[in-house]
């Protein structure tokens, strides 16, 4: 009989929030989980200059689990996330767990994850990050929309924000990394694109839930904007990776000018009746300034130039 309890590596990325990771580390330290389940938490911060290791030090000395820290020079959250993966590598994990610093899991959150997977034969959990809004988003953006589909639900990818993984994942013959192309986002879609594709099924775990704070500045309409060009060159990176640049640059090239177009017109056009006031007049403006900024994230995307989204830190 092994007696060998179950072990869990919670790995989370941080970058100049102490903060809010702190607040995310209390939740990990009062996670109620089975006897037979062995918690481990690795810290990595992504930046030149430690500014958040005296403060996980601290926290270490006290916690009910133990907890890993170290530092990620290189910016960008690909290199993060890869070097907490490093971190976890080697220390005898059966699961991995994955939460940003910006977020505060509920003391089941592990438990629930483990039922669910055993449940439905699953090898990677996906559950709920429900955001808590210190403004609310103006109402041209599309807010919060609760999933509604069934526990159990099979499903081809999943996120970083609240995951449980199979730590065979990281080992030979998949040793599955994030690829370091994705400095724009969806380095995460297609981790676990990826690993669906090998076989690992997904489930969706809507009982495991992790409450996200979202700053008043992440909901500014210049931040909105900037996203809405991140993500659009990161699905730039997508096509060029799966299916070439000479096919993607014909396909992005144009719907980026068509983008920019209709959004320009959109703009000059709804800019000009804003004095009325009228609320669709003014979503209708946002949305054109949302299509220009996806067509410029095209563009930037065939060039592979860097556009800062991720440079500009919401929070503390």
């Amino acid at each position: 009989m092994n007696d060998r309890p179950l072990k869990i590596g919670i790995l989370v990325c941080t970058a100049g929030r102490p903060q809010m990771l702190l607040r995310c580390l209390a939740s990990l330290a009062a996670q109620q989980v089975p006897d037979h389940v062995s918690l481990e938490v690795h810290v990595v911060e992504n930046d030149k200059v430690p500014h958040s290791r005296e403060a996980v030090k601290a926290f270490a000395a006290s916690a009910p689990v133990t907890v890993h820290y170290a530092q990620e020079p290189r910016r960008g959250i690909p290199f993060a996330r890869n070097r907490t993966l490093t971190e976890a590598t080697g220390r005898g994990y059966d699961w991995i767990a994955l939460i940003d610093d910006d977020e505060e899991a509920h003391p089941d959150w592990i438990a629930r994850h483990l039922a669910s997977l055993a449940r439905h034969g699953g090898r990677i959990s996906r559950g709920p990050v429900v955001p808590h809004y210190e403004q609310q988003p103006p109402e041209w953006w599309p807010g919060y929309v609760p999933e509604t589909q069934p526990e159990g639900t099979v499903l081809t990818r999943s996120n970083t924000g609240n995951v449980v993984f199979d730590a065979s994942l990281l080992e030979e013959p998949t040793s599955l990394r994030f690829n370091e192309v994705f400095l724009y986002g969806y380095e995460d879609l297609d981790f676990f694109e990826r690993a669906h594709g090998l076989g690992y099924k997904i489930i969706w775990t809507p009982s495991a839930v992790v409450e996200e704070d979202v700053p008043a500045s992440r909901v500014q309409p210049q931040r909105i904007y900037a996203w809405a060009r991140s993500s659009a060159a990161a699905h730039v990176q997508v096509g060029i990776l799966r299916k070439g640049y000479g096919r993607s640059f014909l396909k992005f090239s144009i719907k980026g000018l068509r983008r920019i177009l209709a959004g320009s017109i959109g703009v000059v056009l709804f800019g000009a009746l804003m004095w009325t006031g009228l609320p669709k007049t003014r979503r209708l403006y946002h949305r054109s300034r949302l299509k220009i900024a996806r067509g410029t994230g095209n563009w930037l995307g065939l060039r592979s130039a860097q556009n800062g989204y991720y440079d500009v830190i919401d929070g503390r």
